[in-house]
């Protein structure tokens, strides 16, 4: 939680914003899990995340899923 927080920006973007940014993609746990652990830039702005190549693939992938969790429900028609 250095970089990121749940609902505000501090480094990076707010978990709650990557969650929507990514709502409904069929690949977006995978495709963050991979950010998670290989890093990235350019999709947020000028500062760079640096990989966190110790988390797991596991529990890369469990947080990926805990954020995308974090999206509001979409609203029913």
């Amino acid at each position: 939680m250095a970089c990121h927080q749940v609902d505000s920006k501090r480094v990076g973007p707010p978990l709650r914003s990557v969650a929507e940014r990514y709502a409904g993609q069929s690949e977006a746990a995978a495709y963050l899990a991979n950010k998670i652990r290989s890093g990235g830039r350019g999709a947020w702005g000028a500062v760079p995340m640096p990989a966190q190549n110790h988390v797991s693939e596991q529990d890369a992938k469990q947080l990926a899923e805990w954020v995308l969790s974090l999206a509001p429900p979409k609203a029913k028609p």
